[in-house]
């Protein structure tokens, strides 16, 4: 029956499958299955709701008594519930796919996918690429054969680091399909998503900031260190904190760099305008440059929802089908082409929890009808 919540929710449930899920809610035993199921489950936008969950579950069997006709269209159904908190909990909820799903719905004929395997590269200060191994451990040595740090799994340290007259840069490559932790050698740890880089010194200087350059997107928690201000150079702006939990956004793809401060206070410094162009951020504060009017707006957000990467999670949020494809893409290193012009305009909320890509693309299917085929291990969406 969580599935026919789903369908309920998102515009996909027919009128045999609302009576059935009616009479499945008369159970009491089954009401307490539903909020345990939301509890359990719920989408990473729970902490900006105001409602409990018990006035949720209220609205929703409401819903159930009024729809008596099939619903088709996902996207009026989204603004039609988007009024009500509670409600909204449920709709997030929607896109929300269990890695144990046993149905296909028609796509168990299709080719398997399967995933490139790029390996994570680290370019010496010389220009010498050398490839990490996350299964094993090694030592990490610069061009002179000196350790400066330690690589264990799917981590990098920098604690061996001895520190020089100048700075020597290291640059840390992630491909699509992976992540990667990173530890400096002031202790502050990265987060690397996939698709992204980070050039760093090896060892930060004793005076003047601890400046490094991202592409791509990372999460940094920052030793503090008052005397030297940590700064993130992203393209145009740069973030500048003292000791502090952030996120960076800044993908090719995207038409703005957001910066969502978790916890402490940072800087965003437009480096091609005055001095009043910087914007300072508070804790649970999404600060966006915008390329093209080179602005910053700044929002109140539910932070996780910008972090849950790290776990794995999938959180979309106002994002066209095309933007959704461009991230997946590169969280599961697989190649999307999509030639259906309307339904990349579309507009979705859509969260998924740590499955397979196949798993993905049978969902969307399913909700929205999607046809693709799957060509030489590429997607082509119809």
């Amino acid at each position: 029956m969580k599935k026919n919540i789903t369908k309920l929710l998102l515009g996909t449930i027919t009128e045999k499958e609302i009576i059935d899920l009616r009479d499945w809610l008369k159970d009491e035993k089954n009401q307490t299955i539903l909020e345990s199921y939301v509890r359990d489950n719920h989408d990473l936008n729970l902490a900006t709701l105001e409602n409990n969950l018990d006035d949720a579950y209220n609205k929703v069997t409401h819903e159930i008594d009024i729809n008596t006709k099939p619903v088709k269209k996902l996207f009026p159904l989204w603004t039609k519930f988007a009024a009500a908190a509670a409600i909204a909990l449920l709709i997030g909820l929607g896109f929300y796919f269990q890695q144990n799903t046993s149905t296909n719905h028609g796509q168990c004929c299709k080719a398997p996918l399967v995933p490139e395997d790029e390996p994570i590269t680290l370019e010496l200060d010389n220009g010498t690429i050398q490839t990490i191994d996350i299964t094993g451990k090694k030592e990490v040595r610069d061009s002179d054969g000196n350790i400066i740090g330690a690589q264990e799994q799917n981590q990098i340290s920098y604690s061996h680091a001895v520190q020089k007259e100048d700075l020597v840069f290291n640059t840390l490559k992630i491909p699509h399909g992976k992540k990667f932790q990173l530890v400096l050698s002031d202790s502050t740890i990265v987060h690397l998503n996939a698709g992204s880089s980070l050039r760093y010194p090896v060892a930060f200087l004793t005076e003047g900031p601890r400046e490094v350059f991202l592409t791509g997107e990372a999460y940094f928690d920052v030793a503090k260190n008052v005397s030297n201000p940590f700064v993130v150079n992203v393209n145009e702006l740069d973030v500048k904190v003292l000791g502090t939990q952030f996120n960076v956004s800044a993908y090719d793809e995207d038409k703005n760099i957001d910066v969502v401060l978790v916890e402490g206070a940072v800087s965003l410094d437009n480096k091609k305008e005055l001095e009043d162009a910087v914007v300072t951020l508070t804790p649970g504060q999404k600060g966006s440059f915008d390329y093209a009017s080179k602005g910053i707006l700044v929002n109140k957000v539910n932070t996780s929802q910008y972090t849950s990467w790290m776990q794995g999670h999938l959180v979309f949020r106002n994002l066209t089908f095309n933007q959704i494809l461009a991230k997946l893409e590169r969280h599961y290193n697989i190649e999307l082409e999509n030639s259906n012009i309307a339904l990349g305009k579309e507009i979705f909320n859509a969260s998924f929890n740590d499955v397979k890509i196949d798993e993905v693309l049978s969902y969307f299917n399913d909700t929205h009808e999607i046809d693709y085929t799957i060509q030489e291990n590429k997607v082509i969406i119809k």
